[in-house]
C-alpha cells in the first residue's frame, strides 16, 4: 500500500511540475537598488532568465494596475510602511503608502527616517566654533 501511495504521489508531482514550469508574468524587485520591473519567464522555446539581483517577487501583473503601482507597493512594504487598500482588498492607485512615525515618503527609497536636530542656542554655537578653531 505504501508503494502504491508513493507511486501515485510521484506520478502526480511529475505531472504538476511539467504542467507549469515557467509561471505567469509578475513584477520583481531589486532590494539593494530599490528598483522593480516586469518579468516573464517565457515558455519551453523562449526562456527568459531572471534579471540579476531581482530577488523579490512583488506579485502577479493582475494584482496591480501598472508597474508604477507595483513598485510603490514594494517600496512601501519593504521599508515598513502600511499600504492603503480599497473595498476589494486591492492597493489604491495613488499615494498608497502610510509611513510610520518619524519617517516620510520618498519616491525612490520608500519610507525614510527624518533626523531631528536639536535647537542650538547662541552659547552652543560659539562653543562649537571655539572648539573647531583649536581642534
Amino acid at each position: 500500500m505504501k508503494r502504491l501511495m508513493f507511486l501515485i504521489a510521484l506520478l502526480l508531482s511529475s505531472i504538476a511540475a511539467y504542467a507549469q514550469p515557467f509561471g505567469p508574468p509578475l513584477y520583481v524587485a531589486d532590494p539593494v537598488a530599490m528598483k522593480c520591473r516586469y518579468y516573464f519567464a517565457g515558455n519551453e522555446r523562449h526562456f527568459n532568465p531572471r534579471p540579476e539581483n531581482y530577488t523579490i517577487n512583488i506579485g502577479y501583473t493582475t494584482d496591480f494596475k501598472n508597474e508604477e503601482q507595483a513598485c510603490e507597493f514594494f517600496r512601501c512594504t519593504y521599508t515598513n510602511g502600511s499600504v492603503k487598500v480599497d473595498e476589494n482588498k486591492k492597493p489604491i492607485e495613488k499615494d498608497l503608502c502610510v509611513c510610520p512615525e518619524n519617517t516620510i515618503w520618498d519616491d525612490v527609497f520608500g519610507c525614510i527616517s527624518v533626523s531631528q536636530q536639536e535647537p542650538i542656542n547662541f552659547l552652543q554655537l560659539i562653543w562649537r566654533w571655539f572648539k573647531g578653531i583649536f581642534s
